[in-house]
């Protein structure tokens, strides 16, 4: 068999800008958490809503310009490097990543956008809140593969069985001629 340098070359690349963009999401999806909180506690300031306070949902990466933009940078250098050094992405590993990303940028950005100790406390709880809904979503989508691969192994076994059933019966027959001595 002939190996196709295209091939592997096109699929290890392909791999690679699915890692990238799995990190990439996560990072965007922290910082989005962290923009939906920081609007609650701008809510809970009691200066009224603006749909102009939408636009931080949109550019909420920028979050992470903030006073903790150092050890953020250290953080994302050691997760990206893990990211596409292990060749599996895994659940957990986006779900902390994305944990990390909302909590650097709502601990860098509550202090400064908000007023006032009820606005950064609501920002805080629905912060922790969002981010228990995105836990659970991403434990059901698990529970969710893991039940589909049980079907297809489960469909696997049973397939085997009626094969080795098959077998069993051909030998059977191949094997047990009579033998007359008349």
């Amino acid at each position: 068999m002939k190996i196709d340098f295209g091939d592997v070359f096109a699929s290890g690349i392909g791999w690679l800008f699915k890692q990238i963009f799995l990190f990439a999401v996560a990072v965007w999806t922290g910082c989005t958490i962290a923009a939906a909180a920081l609007l609650v506690g701008v809510l809970a300031e009691g200066t009224g809503f603006d749909f102009s306070d939408l636009r931080l949902m949109l550019i909420s990466p920028v979050l992470l310009l903030t006073i903790w933009l150092i050890p953020n940078l250290c953080f994302l250098g050691a997760a990206g490097y893990w990211f596409v050094r292990t060749e599996t992405s895994s659940y957990i590993a986006w779900s902390v990543l994305a944990t990390v990303e909302a909590a650097v940028c709502l601990a860098g950005s509550a202090g400064e956008l908000l007023d006032g100790t009820l606005a950064v406390t609501a920002a805080w709880i629905s912060g922790f809140v969002l981010l228990g809904m995105m836990g659970t979503g991403i434990w059901f989508i698990r529970q969710w593969h893991l039940n589909r691969w049980a079907v297809e192994i489960a469909l696997l076994k049973s397939e085997n069985e009626m094969r080795r059933a098959e077998l069993e019966e051909a030998t059977d027959h191949a094997g047990n001629r009579e033998i007359r001595w008349d």
